[in-house]
């Protein structure tokens, strides 16, 4: 069974009409799965600057950070793929850039409206949307 480990960062990227940004991705351990941007930190980066890179490289958009919605343990195991992850979700707004999903690792990028997110959702993203619901946080 492989294992995946780390610190990583995620992103709700709000638009108009209550709507959010979610990816499919192509790969493991999210494969299939619809998720909030982001990914891992490469060494000697923030949290902060890992989700920046990870919304351009994945979207192709260019963004600030609104503010922070909170840290999160994600563990288990999900299609054959041990995980343990420790994200930190963030609001981020759009200031630049054209939505482009990047080639090979997203399969497809879409707005979801908050009362109608698809299934499945990956990992703990859905607490995630839940807390940014919860918290009123807006652009």
């Amino acid at each position: 069974m492989k294992k995946y480990t780390g610190k990583t960062s995620t992103a709700i990227i709000p638009f108009p009409d209550n709507k959010i940004l979610l990816i499919k991705r192509n790969t493991i351990p999210f494969k299939g799965y619809w998720a909030l941007p982001g990914g891992r930190m490469d060494p000697g980066e923030t949290v902060e600057q890992t989700i920046v890179r990870e919304v351009k490289e994945e979207t192709g958009l260019d963004v600030t950070i609104a503010s922070k919605v909170g840290e999160y343990v994600e563990k288990g195991v999900k299609d054959d793929v041990e995980y343990e992850y420790y994200p930190t979700c963030f609001v981020v707004k759009p200031v630049g850039g054209e939505t482009k999903k990047q080639e090979g690792e997203i399969q497809e990028i879409k707005l979801f409206s908050l009362n109608e997110l698809p299934k499945p959702l990956a990992f703990e993203h859905e607490e995630m949307i839940k807390d940014y619901v919860k918290s009123g946080l807006r652009l």
